[in-house]
């Protein structure tokens, strides 16, 4: 499968199809490969804006997938989950898919604690009308909340105030509420806050090609009691359990982000020319694409077989801690020497390798520093 990406050397069907693509997995049966076509499709024809793609996404249903069948949604799993992920990522368009994600997951399974209007909540998500950004690192694997923003009570009520900084997050398309993760006295908490809001300045930051990004900023923000989610014990084992699916979607996030750069070049090899010949059929760069390729596979096999792992509920705060320490190395390395094997047009800002390496430089940081995950993964059961 590498060597034909490489070489060009596949053959078409007897229908005329185009060969398949290296990137796909030969072990998906027929109806998750007819599911991920779909989504892919309406990423291609629809999603070459970041509106375009949020819409695309809305169209294909992503968000009825994420949702139990209770909160009438499909309850698909977390492998189709963790394939719309990386087919978004591939897409390279900067929307806040796996924070939109995660705030299904936090909102959907609070039972009784929900507050008022959660259900009017899920419909505007659900309709494509509501993107929600965690501002910020998204939580470890173990649930650990990142360092950022404090909260502290307000007064004697049962609301907050939120103080603090995070940031960097896709900010293609709104967002109109974040999800905001704060640590303070006792324990963590999570707050859903509406945006405008007082005391909350989200703030656009220099994207650098990358795409839309952003960053929050909360001086002394007043959040009512009806907007704080969870606190305490309550916000420890929620975000335990929704740390593990969020390693996992940003797992596959970048390993779309991935994907994008070496389609990037794959074709750079085959169109350019050196000493008469394409590239591709000088033996240098043709065994490093190969190893990039091959690097790219192992961290879709590694991710593929998580997200069924924690379908079955087999998958370790360990293992997924390693999961995105290993995916987020192989994402800064191959972005790099994706752009290293362009030369200098690598370098355009517009140019989509460009853009990989730039936007992958935060985003394999979302769920922490790989060193600090690879710590984690070696202490942790």
């Amino acid at each position: 499968m590498t060597t034909q990406a490489v070489n060009g050397s596949g053959t078409e069907g007897a229908a005329g199809q185009a060969p398949e693509r290296w990137r796909e997995r030969e072990d998906e049966d027929s109806l998750f490969r007819q599911l991920r076509l779909t989504v892919r499709q309406g990423l291609e024809v629809d999603g070459d804006t970041p509106a375009g793609a949020w819409e695309a996404l809305t169209q294909v249903g992503a968000w009825e997938f994420a949702l139990p069948i209770e909160k009438e949604g499909l309850d698909l799993g977390q492998a189709v989950l963790a394939m719309v992920c990386e087919e978004a990522g591939n897409a390279m368009q900067p929307v806040p898919l796996a924070d939109t994600l995660l705030a299904l997951d936090v909102l959907s399974a609070l039972g009784p604690l929900a507050p008022e209007g959660t259900d009017d909540l899920l419909d505007r998500v659900r309709a494509g009308e509501l993107q929600l950004a965690v501002p910020g690192r998204l939580p470890d694997p173990r649930g650990t909340v990142p360092p950022g923003i404090a909260w502290k009570p307000d007064g004697d009520g049962a609301g907050v105030l939120l103080t603090g900084t995070g940031g960097p997050f896709a900010a293609g398309v709104g967002p109109d509420g974040l999800l905001v993760l704060a640590s303070g006295p006792d324990g963590p908490c999570v707050a859903l806050v509406d945006l405008p809001a007082a005391g909350v300045t989200v703030r656009p930051l220099r994207d650098h090609g990358g795409g839309a990004v952003a960053g929050a900023v909360f001086d002394e923000a007043r959040i009512p009691a009806g907007s704080v989610l969870l606190r305490g014990l309550a916000a420890e084992q929620a975000l335990a359990r929704v740390g593990l699916r969020a390693a996992v979607h940003q797992a596959s996030l970048l390993a779309g982000i991935t994907a994008a750069a070496l389609t990037a070049v794959v074709s750079r090899i085959r169109g350019r020319q050196q000493f008469g010949q394409a590239l591709v059929k000088h033996q240098g760069p043709r065994l490093r694409v190969a190893g990039l390729l091959a690097r790219l596979d192992a961290v879709r096999w590694a991710v593929g077989d998580a997200a069924r792992d924690l379908d079955e509920g087999r998958l370790t705060p360990g293992e997924a801690a390693g999961l995105i320490a290993l995916t987020a190395e192989t994402t800064l390395d191959v972005t790099r020497d994706a752009v290293h094997l362009h030369g200098a047009s690598g370098l355009v800002r517009d140019g989509l390798v460009a853009g990989c390496y730039r936007r992958a430089a935060w985003e394999a940081l979302r769920c922490g520093r790989p060193a600090h995950l690879w710590d984690t993964a070696a202490h942790t059961p």
